[in-house]
């Protein structure tokens, strides 16, 4: 036979610096706190741990960005003489194609701008000669595109920039190189 005692066992009291405290709540109590610090503590160990290798990966992307210095510098140097290389093309073909043509274009710019349009700068670009000049309309700027166009009329002048400002209005204009046959 087995017997089993059903009765409610007395309630164990602590005493700690004067109080007492009731035995199942104080060790209720412990066994939280237990639970609170230990995952705590590895929230803690988590962060740190990711912390930790975020650090040796940002140094080591420091380190590989040190080792390649060198070659960023080369690259740079190299896109510096490209630049240069290709702005002695330009001002070669420039060259090139200066002369009696070249005056005689000038001649026709100048004297196709009609009163009323001033002319900033005329340069002569690969793609054919460009023109930026300004006027007070928008008549006279139509007016000077179709002088210009009248003054060179086998090629097709292109309006490629207009801006208003200042109560001018700014143009620049591109004229097309003229067919290799009509070049010396």
């Amino acid at each position: 036979m087995i017997r089993a005692n059903l009765l409610p066992r007395p309630r164990k009291k602590i005493d700690a610096f004067g109080f007492q405290v009731d035995g199942e709540f104080a060790r209720e109590v412990v066994l939280s706190l237990a639970v609170v610090v230990t995952v705590a503590a590895i929230g803690f160990g988590i962060e740190t741990l990711r912390l930790h290798r975020i650090s040796i990966a940002a140094i080591d992307s420091e380190a590989a960005l040190a080792n390649r210095v060198a070659e960023r510098n080369e690259a740079r140097a190299l896109a510096l003489s490209v630049a240069r290389y290709q702005e002695i093309a330009r001002e070669a073909v420039v060259v090139r194609r200066s002369g009696p043509a070249a005056e005689l274009a000038i001649a026709q710019v100048g004297n196709a701008v009609p009163e009323g349009v001033w002319l900033d700068s005329l340069a002569q670009v690969p793609s054919g000669l460009e023109v930026t000049g300004a006027a007070y309309s928008l008549d006279a700027v139509s007016t000077a595109m179709l002088a210009l166009g009248s003054a060179f009329p086998s090629r097709r002048i292109a309006l490629v920039a207009i801006d208003n400002r200042d109560g001018r209005i700014r143009f620049t204009a591109r004229i097309p190189p003229a067919e290799s046959s009509d070049r010396e």
